[in-house]
């Protein structure tokens, strides 16, 4: 049985960021890194519209500025 991997805030943004800043192609860091690319496309996706102030609802924050937010909102 497959155990669901969980990966970390900052594991998520470097791997975006890979794709994103250092223009690494998917298939590149999904194989450096050890991911699917659905998950990477997913945060890459993720970054993109919280970088734009757009939350993606139902997730936990990947950008340090939304995640900010989420925190205060919790409060």
């Amino acid at each position: 049985m497959n155990e669901r991997k969980i990966y970390s805030r900052e594991f998520k943004q470097h791997a975006a960021c890979m794709v994103i800043d250092d223009e690494c192609s998917v298939r590149d860091v999904c194989v450096s890194l050890s991911i699917g690319p659905t998950a990477l496309r997913r945060w890459v996706d993720q970054v993109h519209k919280e970088s734009q102030g757009q939350p993606v609802k139902g997730t936990k924050a990947i950008t340090d500025e939304q995640r900010e937010i989420q925190d205060l909102k919790a409060m």
